[in-house]
């Protein structure tokens, strides 16, 4: 078997790369190294290092001969410093849309493409749900509903195959938001590690859903090995943690008792963003098998060892 996954030197693209290569498919990586890390890559796939918006059609249908899975994760993220309104729509939707034609015209037997909470622009406090009517409050999370609709146009005309994940909070060992913030969990635990305080936007009753990359991948491959097909799936534990409550569990899992600042409050403040998984729980049998201590354990192992910059 062979797979694409554009955006496979990012966080989740090399967890996924490492899988696939586990599982014994050859594995092609197209990425721009901007924000993923390219010397990190599994040295047994292929690395292309290209921008995607560069692709057209007939370019990505040279890179997907012989290719039965793509895997769509590269995009630019709303909070990438210096990012043009254009940067992003060519990126996020232009390409989208490219690979999914070039997908459906090569045969690919299944596209997944990682979309985000953020198409549904809801900070809660009702739960998200896939039925829900999506209202996306930032460009990022547009262009991830229209890189959805994109699948649902190239499926009726092409013939395309599809499933898309909408990723909550991933974490998990190496994890690094490039250009753009840090997560909670990754800046929280290297301030531990260096002896600092850890940090509270706001009061820190906010909330997110936090699902353990080895478990978003096994999402992923299910979404690519399944007979359910052209379906908008939740990747999410379908529960919620306050950051104040995280902190306390980073505290337990890594042994060190720091002292809370609370910085001035943040467009987070009173939001509470977590997601229904039983969609993908029924259809697909996947619910999240990594618990928040466990995951929280393994991802500080990592932190711990790495020095500042690496």
């Amino acid at each position: 078997m062979r797979a694409l996954v554009t955006g496979g030197a990012g966080f989740i693209g090399r967890h996924l790369v490492d899988n696939l290569i586990e599982d014994n498919f050859e594995v092609i990586v197209l990425d721009s190294g901007h924000t993923g890390k390219l010397e990190k890559v599994n040295k047994k796939a292929e690395l292309v290092k290209i921008e995607i918006d560069s692709c057209g059609i007939q370019e990505y249908k040279d890179f997907l001969v012989g290719v039965d899975q793509v895997f769509h994760l590269a995009a630019q993220k709303h909070n990438t410093k210096n990012l043009t309104p254009e940067k992003v729509i060519s990126t996020n939707i232009l390409s989208t849309y490219n690979l999914a034609i070039a997908s459906a015209e090569s045969e690919v037997k299944r596209l997944v493409f990682t979309s985000s909470l953020y198409a549904y622009g809801s900070l809660g406090p009702e739960i998200m749900r896939e039925s829900d009517i999506p209202a996306p409050a930032t460009l990022y999370g547009a262009s991830k509903l229209m890189g959805e609709n994109i699948l649902r146009f190239a499926e009726k005309q092409y013939g395309l195959s599809w499933n898309v994940a909408r990723l909550f909070f991933i974490y998990g060992p190496d994890q690094f938001a490039g250009s753009g913030y840090k997560s909670v969990i990754i800046k929280n635990f290297e301030r531990m590690r260096d002896g600092l305080s850890a940090e509270i936007n706001g009061d820190g009753k906010q909330s997110l859903d936090y699902v353990y990359v080895k478990d978003a991948v096994a999402a992923l491959r299910l979404l690519a090995n399944n007979e359910i097909k052209n379906f908008t799936f939740n990747v999410s534990s379908g529960n919620k943690i306050s950051i104040i409550d995280l902190i306390d569990k980073m505290e337990s899992a890594s042994g060190v008792n720091i002292e809370k600042i609370y910085q001035p409050a943040d467009w987070t403040s009173n939001s509470h963003r977590f997601g229904d998984n039983a969609l993908i729980s029924k259809q697909l049998g996947w619910k999240p098998q990594t618990s928040i201590e466990e995951g929280l354990s393994e991802t500080w192992k990592f932190v711990k060892n790495q020095t500042v910059g690496s």
